[in-house]
Formats: structure tokens, sequence, C-alpha cells
């Protein structure tokens, strides 16, 4: 029969065991849980990044002569001297006339 001693021994034991399992296990999850979260940083860092260059390039681009003159005519309907403008119109059939 077993002594005493040694079941308290194999007791203690299999107590530090469990515990150090257990904090092992709840550090991989929590691991797992920072990793996901760092991913989803960087995704957006990198949605982020990816809008402020498209930003930076249209405002070089409309800083240039042909950024403004095609933003001249977008917004305040303006030509260069010297164009022609022609004006389409299309009849509708069902307009009675």
């Amino acid at each position: 029969m077993l002594r005493l001693r040694w079941i308290l021994c194999l007791t203690i034991v299999g107590l530090i065991a469990a515990i150090l399992t257990t904090s092992y296990l709840m550090e991989l999850s929590r691991l797992r849980h920072l990793s996901s979260a760092i991913d989803q940083r960087v995704a957006e860092l990198v949605r982020l990044k990816r809008g402020i260059q498209d930003k930076e390039e249209k405002i070089l681009y409309y800083k240039t002569e042909e950024g403004i003159a095609r933003e001249a005519r977008e917004q305040f309907n303006l030509v260069m001297p010297g164009e022609r403008i022609y004006r389409i119109e299309v009849a509708s059939p069902d307009v009675t006339r």
C-alpha cells in the first residue's frame, strides 16, 4: 500500500501540472485573441494608407494645369479660349408636338 507521503506528493504534482496546463491554455487563447486584433488593425491601417495615397495623388493632379482645367470644366462649365461648345438635344418620341 502506498504511503501517505507518496499520495500527498502525487496530489501536489498533479495540482501543479493542472494549474500550469490551465495557465498555458489561457495564454494561448489570449495570444490568439491579440493576434486577430493585430491583424484587424493592420488591415485598417493598410486601408487608410491607400486612401491617403489616393488623396495625395488627386491633390498632385489638381495642382497641374490639366487638373485645374478639368475642375473648371466639370464644376463651373468653363471652356478654354478658342474652344467651341456643342449642345446635343435629344427629342423624345413620347413628347407630342
